[in-house]
């Protein structure tokens, strides 16, 4: 017997950035006001955030997640359906939030986002626990590994302790696609 594989958007298991984003809030115990505030953005905007009417850049993201004391990748809450052989994360599955995507389950060993909008100017470095790898999809990016700028084109890759402050931004004409990968822990042998 064949078991057809699951999408991510017919489970009804995803929750949008948004819902996720106010999950981790109110579990903070934090109101609108006050993660506006620690995030250093508008009220107004974080409400649109977190209803799904607004998609935060790269830069708020980080606020917001920094305010909530994680990194940009575990705000994405994709879908797990532990049931199911496999979940199939389809391209128009997160129409709404062409900037970013997760690729794989939010309580999977690691985590995979796809940025299609990355910035034309570095942001604030973030750190977190674990190893992240970065892939260029497409396009020409520059990342940022605690002060060391390496320029990667179309199938380059780079890896690093991401306890070290780390960044990325567009170097092309056309929007670059790159693919995060990074462990949930830090890996053992580090």
């Amino acid at each position: 017997m064949t078991v057809a594989p699951t999408s991510a958007a017919s489970t009804g298991n995803a929750q949008p950035l948004g819902a996720a984003i106010r999950r981790r809030r109110l579990d903070a115990g934090l109101t609108l006001v006050q993660l506006a505030a620690k995030a250093e953005l508008s009220q107004p905007f974080l409400s649109q955030v977190e209803n799904d009417r607004a998609q935060p850049s790269m830069e708020s993201l980080l606020r917001i997640a920094r305010a909530l004391d994680t990194t940009p990748q575990l705000l994405f809450d994709p879908p797990a359906d532990h049931d199911a052989p496999l979940t199939v994360v389809r391209a128009g599955d997160d129409a709404g939030l062409p900037a970013y995507r997760a690729l794989v389950a939010g309580d999977a060993p690691f985590h995979v986002v796809e940025f299609t909008d990355l910035p034309r100017e570095f942001v604030d470095a973030w750190t977190h626990e674990g190893f992240e790898a970065a892939y260029v999809v497409s396009g020409e990016v520059e990342v940022d590994v605690n002060g060391t700028i390496t320029r990667l084109a179309a199938g380059d890759s780079v890896s690093y302790d991401a306890r070290l402050p780390h960044r990325h931004r567009t170097v092309s004409r056309r929007p670059a696609r790159l693919l995060l990968i990074e462990t949930s822990t830090r890996h053992p042998h580090l």
